[in-house]
């Protein structure tokens, strides 16, 4: 047993792959966010008989680096390649780590024994490998640009992000069937009311590198794996299945053992298919190993996992709707299974109809098991979304809603996205709103007109536009501020929510679907978090408008002509026209730029030819003036403190991340406890001491709003003072941040009595005419360092400051520094 008492494998192929070969000596892991699993020997059980392995062995694998802690949850491997053997038992125990930083990381086992100990932690009985420790270095980032992307979580605002390059993740796919994983090519999958799937039509769609990981001595897993290239290729980025639907709508997906023959579970009753027809307490070693291996193959085509737990039909099945014994097993099974993927969300049930304490309690469980703070949401029927109320505020684990509608047009979803954004906001955590059943049951998503009936599994007896799907449904929602729509399949489709396995049959939403999330990555962005649904910003009320207010907006036009409805917003605003259908640039219409300080400003006639559909663009033409700090052309009253360049400064001044920069020292205030001497390491009158000079060119007079990129250590080198041609304004008096320390930080904030960090937006210097005038900064607080600052005309802060914040935050993140 010793020779094999653990592993290390860092790669995807040790999950997919499960080798026959004896566990090996630890090796080190590869970049950050590359598969790094521990395989560890233990107690040789069976799935079925003896010992239970799922509920009385606890494997806890806890890593730490830099000061940071995971614990992975384990699982029984068995023999460690029942995908492929369909073995019921074995030895080894696994479990998956994703490392998300660059660095060392220390590990140790926790290995264990006794009465339900996976979900009842006692003492018990210590296992062979408890204990052991190990470590490993990640070096840079991946190779794979999806590994490189990093893990989708959740970072407190109202949109998701990879962690791995901070994008945000704006998402499209389909809704449907939910019965994704009811595939023949699975174990013990039974074939209630003939609802499994071969997935055939995508058979063909199987790319080479599937092809390696297809299971069984059938080689099984061609249409599912091909079915992920097929959407992957198509266009989509996203696909939602249930986990647990025994006793549902299909009841052929569950990842417990049978009780009762295939057959006869496909008779009973709901309530009996869960009391008699499953081992509640039991998992399917084969058929779990064959999900791994399907959904990693997804996650490496880069598709997000909408994973729902349960549905509305047996969401009471599990100790009665509450958190107990089979609960809490379920859920540790999955998270410990799936929780390494790195684009997953995890549902807590369709449709939920749970009492709420219940929900709370299960989603504090899995959010305490999943140890990379993944996407956790709630999904609702249209007319009960006042349940969410229940979840919202900081203290509740969700931080995303899953939201349903109901009418035809599919004009309730804008109201509901904007609404639940509201309320989210107002009781105090921010949440993701994805709308993931547009339209009403029996219609939704259609079928593509010139889909052939005849290769329909039943009647067509709804025939819906697509565009209604593409513009109230995908850019209705993302202009509205969900992250994206999933698209649900009606059942008078022809090809249904629970019988469809040709997603060929929705092909026009997939192609058109990529061109909107490449329009939203390309040209929104990261200032998506700063933009609301703002409709009233245009004349016609059959637009959709997604805005920063007074800076930047994305029009979705619709029958009448786009008239800018609100004034008094000074400066420039170019317009640029996009092709919704056909993709490409931005293009100019009959009206390059527009003056916007009036109200009811045209936008102008599209340009010609196209698609004939447009989406509009109007974004404020940047009048922005970017100073170097170093480009000073003097500096005075410097006999106490003195500005040096950063080639000037003495040794430990260095700062990462800027080519040249200026710090004011000496600095013998750098903490609280510090002495504060005022008229020498510290100065409350602005142009009093070390005053820097610039001579700047402005093109218009008018009020110019400050922004500075700093450099913060610490509570008392942050502070700086501003003015203009010898004069020091009370609007330039107080330069203060708090965020940002650590790293290279854009801000505007004047520290006032009431907010000692700062009032966002309180500085600006009045600039009398156009021409040179002279700006200046003097002495707040010694240990200052400033890169650059930037004066435009807009009170709004520029886009691509909020860049740089987001990515050199990102660059902290990387290295392990908390946000």
């Amino acid at each position: 047993m010793l020779h094999r008492l653990f592993s290390l494998i860092a790669s995807l192929v040790a999950l997919s792959l499960a080798s026959n070969a004896a566990a090996q000596d630890v090796s080190e892991a590869g970049a950050r966010f590359e598969l790094v699993t521990l395989n560890i020997d233990g107690p040789e059980l069976d799935e079925r008989n003896g010992k239970n392995p799922f509920a009385d062995v606890r494997l806890d694998w806890t890593l730490t680096h830099d000061g940071k802690t995971w614990v992975i949850p384990g699982y029984f491997a068995g023999c460690g390649d029942a995908a492929d053997s369909g073995c019921t038992g074995g030895n080894i125990w696994r479990a998956h780590f994703v490392p998300p930083h660059v660095g060392d990381y220390d590990w140790k086992v926790d290995f264990r024994s006794g009465t339900d100990m996976a979900v009842a932690p006692s003492p018990g009985k210590r296992l062979n490998g408890h204990g052991v420790t190990g470590s490993f270095s990640v070096s840079g980032d991946s190779a794979d640009p999806i590994r490189a992307r990093g893990l989708l979580q959740y970072t407190g605002e109202n949109y998701y992000r990879f962690a791995g390059d901070n994008s945000i993740f704006f998402k499209f796919g389909p809704d449907a069937p939910e019965n994704v994983l009811a595939y023949e090519g699975f174990d013990a999958t039974p074939n209630f009311k003939g609802f499994r799937k071969s997935w055939q039509a995508h058979d063909g769609d199987l790319r080479g590198e599937g092809s390696r990981l297809l299971w069984g001595k059938n080689k099984s897993g061609a249409g599912l794996l091909g079915m992920f290239d097929y959407l992957a290729d198509a266009g989509a980025n996203s696909v939602s299945m249930l986990l647990w639907n025994a006793g549902g709508d299909d009841r052929n997906v569950f990842p417990h053992l049978m009780a009762v023959p295939a057959e006869k579970f496909a008779q009973m009753e709901p309530r009996a298919q869960w009391d008699d027809g499953l081992v509640q307490d039991r998992f399917d070693l084969s058929k779990l190993d064959q999900w791994q291996r399907a959904l990693s193959y997804a996650d490496k085509r880069g598709l997000h996992l909408h994973l729902k737990l349960q549905e509305t039909e047996n969401d009471s099945f599990m100790d009665g709707g509450a958190l107990g014994r089979t609960r809490k097993l379920y859920l540790r099974e999955m998270a410990a299974r799936f929780g390494h993927l790195l684009a997953l969300t995890w549902n807590l049930g369709e449709e939920n109809v749970q009492h709420p304490g219940d929900v709370r309690h299960m989603a504090s469980y899995l959010a305490a098991l999943d140890p990379y703070d993944h996407p956790l949401v709630l999904h609702s029927y249209p007319d009960q979304k006042q349940r969410y109320r229940a979840f919202l505020g900081p203290d509740s684990a969700l931080n995303g809603l899953s939201l349903q509608g109901r009418e035809d047009d599919i004009s309730d979803l804008r109201p509901d996205v904007t609404a639940w954004i509201r309320e989210a906001q107002l009781a105090g955590k921010p949440l993701v709103m994805a709308y993931d059943e547009p339209g009403r049951a029996d219609g939704g998503a259609g079928v593509d007109p010139g889909y052939p009936d005849d290769r329909l599994p039943a009647k067509r007896e709804l025939q819906l536009d697509p565009e209604l799907f593409l513009r109230d449904g995908l850019w209705n929602a993302l202009t509205a501020g969900a992250n994206g729509v999933e698209a649900y399949y009606g059942y008078k489709t022809g090809c249904s929510d629970l019988d469809c396995q040709d997603h060929r049959t929705r092909a026009r939403l997939w192609r058109e679907g990529r061109t909107a999330l490449d329009f939203f990555r390309k040209h929104v962005g990261d200032r998506a978090v700063r933009m609301i649904a703002a409709d009233h910003l245009t004349r016609p009320r059959d637009d959709f408008v997604f805005a920063e207010p007074g800076e930047f907006a994305v029009i979705v036009p619709g029958e009448e002509e786009t008239i800018m409805a609100t004034g008094g917003i000074e400066g420039r605003f170019s317009v640029r026209w996009f092709d919704p259908v056909n993709g490409g640039d931005l293009q100019t219409g009959s009206l390059a730029e527009i003056d916007n300080h009036r109200r009811n400003t045209k936008i102008g006639d599209p340009p010609k030819g196209g698609s004939g559909k447009w989406i509009i663009v109007v974004e404020r033409i940047d009048q922005g003036i970017l100073v170097e700090a170093e480009d000073f052309v003097a500096q005075r009253a410097n006999e106490v403190r003195s500005w040096c360049r950063r080639a000037e400064c003495p040794d430990g001044w260095e700062r990462n991340g800027a080519a040249d920069y200026v710090a004011l020292l000496p600095d013998t205030r750098v903490t609280h406890d510090d002495e504060l001497v005022r008229g020498e390491n510290f100065s409350g009158s602005p142009g009093k001491m070390a005053i820097l000079s610039y001579d700047v060119d402005f093109p218009a007079a008018g009020r110019w709003y400050l922004w500075v990129r700093a450099h913060s250590l610490g509570s008392e080198d942050n502070g700086l003072h501003a003015g203009i041609n010898g004069e020091w304004p009370e609007s330039g008096a107080r330069i203060q941040y708090c965020e940002g320390r650590q790293r290279w930080h854009w801000d505007s904030r004047q520290r006032t009595r009431e907010d000692h960090c700062g009032v966002k937006g309180g500085l600006w210097l009045d600039v009398p005419t156009a021409g040179t005038h002279r700006v200046e900064f003097s002495m707040r607080e010694d240990g200052f360092v400033f890169d650059a600052f930037y004066l435009t005309l807009s009170p709004y802060m520029p886009g691509q400051l909020e860049q740089a914040n987001l990515q050199a935050a990102a660059t902290l993140t990387a290295k392990g520094t908390k946000r």
